[in-house]
């Protein structure tokens, strides 16, 4: 057993039994209280309800101010709601509203400059809770920096204590705010929705599409000027005496329309109405990168990071390696480093040589380079 304390003596927890169903009602009766909306949010965090605030969540919803009467930062109230048993029994819920969130607009990197420096997240055994206490604050830290120090904290606790559960959640919350941390390379601004709307209705008006992509099982359209102003590779082609310059019609035989289609489709909302799975995403990213797109080629590896698993991992990893993506590199390690099927096809070298490259693992096992005959060298007379 551990006690969970929040360092300011008027402020109570949600607890468990509160009504969920109620409480999404309630905010969807009052949707323009702002302050009442984020102490919705607040709430649905602690209580790990990701269909609750997926629900209530507007598109312009400020994921960089403070939370609660603590004022925390979104990130961390998912961090820190109750005890251990609560955050081992949710880690899983919490490690993909963490990666919600981020996706949504929440900065892991955002430093807390608004919390009263004597705020904390304080954990305690009850038995004894003055010698067992552990004091994290929320002041001056990122959400990243919070888990860490938080994290370092139950590990070097020499009394003894047992914070198994406490640290095993932590250390899934961490790869899912790093893998997940948006690229300095590359900036995310929120949008009015009528600007996407806009856009996905020009996407829409077929009959002013003047270019053709001749896939392997459909025809895709779209306008080129878009595709010249996206691409550099296919302003070349489109704008030269080539016969793509004269006909209008890009031949992609080695691609699905579907992959097509969602590139075509980043291309104008970096958004889609299909549901790719993970093998149209890898060959829409393969054009992507063809074509030099680099904006879409940093969104469809976002896409991509949420897709790894037992089965897709191969392909994703060793796409990213062929391809140089950093980022998914990153994830593809994360993955295996807590992944037993995973580990063991790394034992047994069961993947192919770009991947066990990832892994830090050499082209060929040290046994079968010590058998291979020594190159014989001569000079010239």
């Amino acid at each position: 057993m551990s006690c969970y304390v929040e360092h300011r003596p008027s402020f109570q927890r949600l607890r468990r039994g509160i009504d969920r169903s109620f409480l999404r009602l309630v905010v969807m009766a009052a949707p323009s209280k702002a302050h009442g909306l984020r102490d919705a949010v607040f709430g649905l965090i602690r209580l790990a309800d990701l269909q609750g605030l997926r629900g209530i969540m507007p598109n312009n919803f400020d994921w960089s101010g403070e939370l609660g009467p603590t004022k925390m930062l979104p990130l961390v109230a998912a961090m820190t709601a109750g005890d251990a048993a609560t955050l081992r029994a949710e880690s899983e819920t919490r490690v993909q509203m963490i990666k919600w969130m981020i996706k949504e607009g929440a900065n892991p990197l955002q430093v807390n400059d608004s919390s009263d420096p004597s705020w904390s997240c304080q954990v305690c055994k009850p038995s004894d809770k003055d010698k067992t206490l552990i004091s994290t604050p929320y002041r001056g830290r990122s959400a990243i920096s919070f888990a860490c120090e938080h994290l370092a904290a139950l590990q070097r606790a020499h009394d003894g204590t047992d914070w198994s559960g406490r640290i095993g959640a932590f250390k899934s919350f961490l790869p899912a705010l790093t893998n997940s941390a948006p690229s300095q390379s590359m900036h995310t601004i929120a949008l009015p929705q009528s600007v996407v709307d806009l856009w996905e209705s020009i996407r829409e008006m077929t009959s002013t599409h003047n270019v053709i992509f001749e896939t392997a099982d459909e025809e895709v359209s779209a306008h080129d000027l878009v595709l010249v102003a996206a691409s550099p590779v296919l302003k070349a082609m489109l704008e030269s005496t080539m016969k793509e310059g004269s006909s209008k019609r890009i031949p992609v035989k080695d691609s699905s329309g579907g992959a097509v289609r969602l590139f075509v489709d980043m291309l104008y909302t970096s958004s889609t109405r299909d549901e790719p799975d993970y093998k149209t995403v890898l060959v829409a990213l393969d054009l992507a990168h063809r074509w030099q797109v680099d904006g879409v080629v940093s969104v469809l590896q976002a896409i991509l990071r949420d897709m790894i698993s037992v089965d897709s991992f191969v392909a994703i990893a060793e796409t990213a390696m062929l391809k140089g993506l950093e980022p998914l590199q990153r994830a593809c390690r994360a993955f295996a480093a807590n992944n037993s099927k995973v580990k063991t096809m790394q034992k047994k070298r069961a993947l192919p040589p770009e991947v066990l490259k990832l892994l830090g693992e050499s082209e060929a096992p040290a046994a079968e380079q010590s058998q291979r005959k020594k190159r014989r060298t001569f000079a010239a007379c």
